[in-house]
């Protein structure tokens, strides 16, 4: 049985004496963005059909991965010392039949997941209801094809009208999938209309209703009562997943999007938008295309200092229109039992039918060029309103659902990405049971797929428009580099306690980096240096702010060819490929009482079982497995588990083996546990310097326990180099 996952009145995860944890493992697993029956990796356009009219008839039941094969890769997890999965799941797996029409048979299956990750033991788990630029129908994940149908959408056009692109689209004739484009559908027509809906319908689509209610209100209402039906599910059929501690909580929507809401200009690329890679139509252009009309698109790529235009690309769609007809959407609307109001005209743009735009005498004309930059009661729409009025009203709703469910366990709340979170502690949100889910990627290194140890760029001031011009962003040297990293997220930590609160825990659930760096060339030589160096940066920049994670990403199917089987990505710290990668490394195994035999030279030092520490963060080291772990060197660090006073400063150095931190204590006698991993410590290795002599090492979980007194304490962890070897006592 855990112990439950508490929050200090600081903002930091405790446990039930109010020693600091941090919380650490992986999300599991993205193989749940796509169906299981049929299978329908991302690059798949032989069955290119089932995306579309037959997106209704798929099956998740048996993803994210077969009940049998879980022990072995919950194994490998837990020798990482990881104590945490984010458990993915989507809308569409609950939902994609049609509204109110739930897959059972998935949900079940996904239970008896999380009932043998239960069993096993020394994990806690956070449900996800992802998605990415909306729905797998138009790029991403997460959201049911119903849901596009239910704004008017007609995907089968959307390759023609430009209004999403699909990894298949390229399979299809055998183009090669340029690095990361799947995110630049949240600036096309389907992504960016789809979230304008879901968030501020009612304001900017009044004419779109559906069976008496806004669209905004209807599929808010409905992402809402999956979720829930999903969660009330759990705890009627699993209720020891909640007595043992095993599930800790559940987030809203992933990486949520302000789609249109905050466009200054619908007529120009806005300044202030860093990611633009191949075709980046304006909005007017996707509303053309959307229509039927042609629009010469402008095509850019990535450099370090920002995007660069290459060209001017003329696109077609010879009057196709991505809007349902009159005919199919009198034929949709009788599935699932829509009425719609009757301003709302089928085979019509949205925002035309708004009077955004006209195409009177077919010349398209932007009426409103400015229509989402202020809210129809005169307000600005920025950041910060989108944050505090649109999606604040999102999340008291998903809030007041879930807290109607479980008053106990944690909610994570998830505000877009690199943007200052909602003021919550204004309007009366915190219960001491909020986190702040927040993510981050290495813009240079997620874009370019590679680790340039000269320069870098400061990802998230980029983003948050601190520099006049891009090179003033630039970082040079890779200390440098890493200083960087671990800078943002302090400074994105700030940043929330500002906006909700200072007792509300920053958690990353999402952070990682890309294993295909380099043209995949690791995967013909074995060597991940480059990824190893990426991963330590992270790791470093994470353990100097104490914070807890969880990487992106751990896939049970990743190969070589097609990653993470989803839109080129390849993030997964495991591969089949690669079980042969520390299968047998002479550092992984269980070493003897004999191999402890320096303990009498240091008589203050013990070498014993931990009897009062629960839930030890790995498995016991005769039973640890890292086959086909990638970068493992950098994955597997030592961090305290526990910390009795308060978290000063932590670093592990891969290269020489060094791991220092710092604490400050106040009660007269404190007791703090660390995770000292053999593979960078073995035993007979082990050099211990410490402001505190009391300690105590269980070399079966690779545990240390520290004991000291008040003020201001360091630990030292090294291993004995060549030049001291011989000497009378190893821990010192």
């Amino acid at each position: 049985m855990h112990e439950q996952v508490h929050v200090s009145t600081n903002g930091q995860f405790v446990d039930s004496k109010g020693r600091i944890i941090q919380l650490r493992g992986v999300n599991l697993d993205p193989c749940v963005k796509v169906p299981k029956e049929p299978y329908l990796p991302t690059h798949d356009f032989e069955q290119d059909s089932i995306y579309y009219e037959k997106a209704g008839n798929v099956g998740f039941k048996g993803h994210p991965m077969p009940l049998e094969e879980i022990e072995a890769h919950v194994k490998r997890i837990k020798s990482l010392g990881y104590n945490t999965i984010r458990f993915l799941f989507s809308w569409e797996t609950i939902e994609h039949e049609g509204p109110g029409i739930y897959d059972y048979e998935y949900m079940d299956f996904a239970i008896e997941f999380l009932q043998e990750i239960n069993k096993i033991g020394g994990l806690y788990v956070y449900l996800d209801p992802h998605q990415d630029v909306w729905s797998r129908c138009c790029g991403g994940s997460g959201a049911p094809l119903w849901t596009l149908y239910c704004a008017g959408f007609q995907p089968t056009r959307f390759e023609a009208t430009g209004a999403s692109v699909l990894h298949n689209h390229f399979s299809r004739d055998g183009r090669h999938y340029p690095k990361m484009l799947w995110p630049t559908n949240y600036f096309k027509l389907a992504s960016q209309t789809m979230f304008t809906l879901f968030f501020a319908g009612k304001e900017f689509a009044p004419k779109c209703t559906i069976n008496g209610m806004n669209i905004q209100e209807y599929l808010q209402e409905r992402f809402i009562s999956a979720v829930m039906i999903f969660y009330g599910r759990i705890q009627k059929k699993a209720p020891e997943l909640f007595k043992n501690n095993c599930i800790i909580g559940l987030e809203t929507m992933n990486e949520p999007n302000h789609g249109y809401l905050g466009e200054k200009e619908l007529g120009v690329i806005p300044k202030e938008r860093s990611l633009r890679r191949g075709l980046t139509p304006t909005a007017f252009q996707c509303f053309k295309m959307g229509h039927g009309y042609h629009a010469h698109v402008d095509n850019y790529d990535l450099s370090i200092f920002g995007p660069s235009k290459n060209g001017n690309i003329r696109v077609d769609p010879k009057g196709e229109r991505c809007w349902l007809t009159q005919a199919e959407r009198g034929e949709i609307d009788s599935q699932y039992h829509w009425k719609r109001g009757e301003e709302w005209l089928a085979d019509q743009c949205i925002w035309k039918l708004h009077g955004v735009w006209t195409d009177e005498g077919n010349r398209p004309k932007l009426l409103k060029p400015n229509y989402f930059a202020k809210s129809p009661s005169g307000q600005i729409v920025d950041d910060y309103y989108f944050a505090n009025y649109y999606f604040l009203d999102f999340y008291k709703s998903f809030r007041s659902k879930f807290r109607d469910l479980d008053s106990e366990r944690l909610l994570f709340m998830q505000s877009p990405v690199f943007k200052t979170p909602p003021e919550l502690g204004k309007q009366d949100l915190l219960d001491g049971k909020t986190v702040c889910a927040c993510h981050f990627y290495d813009g240079m290194s997620l874009m370019f797929k590679t680790w340039n140890k000269l320069l870098n760029v400061d990802t998230f001031g980029v983003v948050r428009g601190k520099y006049s011009n891009p090179a003033f962003s630039v970082v040079f040297g890779e200390n440098s580099i890493r200083k960087s990293l671990r800078k943002q997220l302090g400074e994105m930590v700030k940043d929330v306690h500002s906006a909700v609160g200072k007792g509300v825990p920053v958690f990353f659930t999402e952070i990682g980096m890309p294993f295909d760096m380099n043209h995949k060339r690791a995967y013909e030589n074995g060597d991940y240096s480059a990824q190893i160096a990426a991963l330590d940066a992270l790791g470093f920049a994470l353990e100097g702010n104490n914070l807890s994670y969880s990487l992106w990403c751990y896939c049970h199917k990743n190969s070589h060819k097609w990653g993470d089987l989803w839109n080129n990505e390849d993030f997964s710290i495991w591969s089949k490929e690669d079980t042969y990668l520390a299968a047998h490394d002479s550092n992984i195994k269980l070493q003897s009482s004999d191999d402890v035999a320096f303990a009498p030279n240091a008589p203050h030092v013990k070498v014993s079982q931990i009897p009062d520490l629960l839930d030890p963060p790995s498995v016991k080291r005769n039973y640890l497995d890292f086959s086909g772990i990638r970068s493992l060197s950098a994955l597997l660090r030592p961090f305290p588990i526990k910390i009795d006073g308060k978290f000063k400063s932590a670093e592990f150095i891969l290269n020489p083996k060094r791991y220092v931190l710092e604490v400050i204590a106040e009660k007269t006698k404190s007791k703090s546990y660390i995770f000292l991993p053999s593979y960078h410590f073995p035993l007979k290795e082990l050099v211990i310097d410490s402001s505190s002599r009391d300690l105590i090492f269980d070399p079966d979980y690779g545990v240390l326990k520290w004991e000291y007194g008040p003020g201001r304490h360091y630990l030292v962890v090294s291993v004995e180099s060549e030049t001291s070897k011989g000497d009378e006592c190893v821990i010192v």
